[in-house]
């Protein structure tokens, strides 16, 4: 396959309004389309892709994401500096995220590990 790259990530939540809340409020993301009513998907832009907030009507109930399934392990979004860093690790730690805030990976790439509100693993990565 010859490709320039990725256009879209669909991401499946239990939630769609906790999600928007999530991805939109905390995290910052541009919500650039809505439709919460028969489709039931958000969607934002981090550079070029284009990431889809999905909720499916045939999600079991009670359904977690393991990274340890077949499928995705993580999203991982690059910062932009150190100081990018510290930031949002001081906003996910006063919402009460699940965070060890900045960690330093064996590569010396200092990142943020937590999760979203359906167990999700996000990253935020200083290359």
């Amino acid at each position: 396959m010859n490709t320039p790259g990725l256009h879209h990530i669909n991401v499946t939540v239990s939630d769609l309004k906790q999600a928007k809340a999530f991805y939109g409020d905390l995290l910052g993301f541009k919500i650039n389309d809505e439709y919460m009513e028969e489709y039931k998907f958000i969607s934002f832009s981090v550079g070029t892709v284009d990431v889809y907030v999905m909720q499916h009507a045939s999600t079991p109930a009670g359904d977690r994401f393991s990274e340890f399934r077949i499928g995705l392990d993580h999203l991982s979004f690059v910062a932009p500096s150190e100081e990018a860093l510290n930031e949002l690790a001081n906003k996910l730690l006063a919402a009460g995220v699940d965070t060890k805030g900045v960690e330093t990976f064996v590569t010396g790439n200092k990142y943020i590990a937590f999760r979203d509100p359906d167990n999700i693993q996000l990253e935020y990565w200083l290359p």
